[in-house]
């Protein structure tokens, strides 16, 4: 009697029906397991990411607020124009702008009348 219950055709289909659910459940684990795994792969890339990038700003803020520190003092208003529109070289501390020479006025060469009133100056 125990050989025909353990070979009764009902038995055996659940319990093949079992091992198919039981391997179900292990394929959905399986892919549950593998979608977590790619999750937190592509969350450490993005935190590293988001790092460089929290970095960067906070080296253009450190930039930025000496920038506007040194722009508050005349010395740093100066050196700021001087190197935005090239009116001196680093590091000069005065500029003398010279007018350039006034070109001497030509005279005019002297006429016959005028050479002839010197002559006569007397008269």
């Amino acid at each position: 009697m125990a050989l025909r219950q353990r070979n009764d055709p009902v038995r055996l289909f659940g319990r093949r029906l079992v091992i198919v659910g039981l391997l179900i459940l292990v394929v959905m684990a399986v892919f549950g397991v593998w979608n977590a795994y790619q999750k937190q792969h592509e969350s450490a890339a993005l935190r590293t990411e988001a790092e460089v990038q929290l970095a960067d700003l906070s080296k253009r803020q450190a930039k930025l607020n000496s920038d506007v520190t040194n722009l508050q003092t005349d010395r740093g208003m100066e050196a700021a124009l001087r190197e935005q529109y090239a009116l001196g070289a680093m590091g000069e501390g005065l500029i003398v702008i010279i007018d350039p020479p006034k070109p001497v006025p030509i005279q005019a060469t002297s006429t016959i009348f005028e050479k002839i009133k010197q002559a006569f100056r007397w008269w």
